[in-house]
């Protein structure tokens, strides 16, 4: 068996599986922040050229997606300065303000994901409940008179599965950083 014929080492088939993954996540941040599908396109090539000449830098067990991120922001910033007489083009303050918008809105989306996993785990009373509040808008006093129980009890029952909630996004997010 000749080099060329060995199989590539355990990092690399991890670096190529995280750069497979984060394809679709990068190309909505870059497109968030130049507006522009085809420019995000080409900005992703190269930001994908790059993430492979950097490949060896990249520490497994490190977060893949944020290291690919901050690639592509300074990828998004070099195609802004390349274009910066374009009028077209965002400045680099409304990139860089983009960029924390964008990553609020992944953080946004990341905890509704835990918190749609803890509601699962909630018991069916206490997940009708909530639903009951939350889904379909109902108050406190209509859920006393539909359910038959004192608008204190209802309020505790609620108080009680927001908790459960609240502890079990903490966890996760400890869990799954």
């Amino acid at each position: 068996m000749t080099d060329n014929d060995a199989e590539p080492p355990p990092s690399r088939d991890v670096f190529v599986q995280s750069l497979t993954n984060a394809q679709l996540g990068l190309l909505r941040y870059i497109t968030a922040l130049v507006g522009d599908p085809e420019a995000a396109n080409n900005i992703l090539q190269n930001t994908n050229l790059l993430l492979w000449q950097k490949a060896d830098e990249f520490e497994p067990g490190t977060n893949f997606d944020a290291w690919a991120t901050k690639i592509a922001y300074w990828q998004v910033k070099a195609y802004c300065r390349d274009r910066g007489r374009d009028r077209h083009v965002f400045g680099d303050t409304l990139v860089a303000q983009l960029s924390d918008r964008v990553e609020q809105m992944e953080d946004i989306d990341w905890t509704v994901g835990l918190l749609r996993k803890c509601l699962k785990k909630l018991q069916s009373k206490d997940r009708e409940l909530i639903a009951l509040r939350y889904d379909n808008d109902f108050s406190v006093q209509q859920l006393s008179s539909r359910l038959g129980k004192s608008p204190s009890a209802i309020k505790g029952a609620l108080l009680r599965a927001r908790r459960a909630l609240r502890a079990c996004v903490e966890r996760q997010m400890v869990q799954e950083p």
